[in-house]
């Protein structure tokens, strides 16, 4: 084989590649790309279209869950300030889930977790995770907060914040 032809096979291979790309990272289906739609609705406070992603068998109830999305919004803030990452929180945390797992009666044998950072209201960091279900239509499971709780005056101010949300 000569060096041309196997340049030849080698560009050949990177155009392919290349164009199947763009095809897989634009899919709307895609878990990641539910994720985003959820992330962009929080970011521009649209609750109801952020609540109208979740799995039916996870949220029976649209407009409490649109509520809570709000008050989350209200009392933490981060939400215009979210951004993807791969690492979870450091340290301890207390964590809030929307909505709460007493409330879904039903088993999900696959789901994909997607994590994001962000920066609250009063300067301190928060981290959310979002999960999907692994289908292949997604829709959000749950949407957990999770805030530092990494000395007294940061675990109590992450249990003021759950305990006025959870109400």
């Amino acid at each position: 084989m000569t060096m041309t032809s196997s340049l030849t096979r080698f560009g050949a291979i990177v155009l392919c590649a290349s164009l199947a790309a763009p095809a897989v990272a634009s899919d709307d289906t895609a878990p990641a790309a539910i994720a985003d739609q959820f992330v962009a609705a929080l970011r521009h406070h649209r609750f109801k279209d952020a609540a109208a992603l979740f799995a039916p068998e996870a949220t029976r109830d649209t407009a409490a869950t649109a509520l809570t999305l709000k008050r989350i919004d209200d009392r933490v803030g981060g939400f215009s300030t979210m951004h993807s990452t791969t690492k979870p929180p450091n340290g301890r945390t207390i964590r809030l889930e929307v909505p709460a797992r007493k409330n879904v009666p039903f088993t999900v044998r696959k789901f994909v977790q997607v994590r994001y950072v962000s920066t609250a209201s009063d300067g301190t960091p928060v981290f959310y995770e979002v999960d999907l279900t692994g289908e292949s239509k997604p829709q959000v499971l749950s949407f957990a907060l999770h805030l530092p709780a990494a000395d007294a005056q940061s675990t109590k101010r992450a249990e003021r914040l759950v305990s006025a949300l959870a109400r």
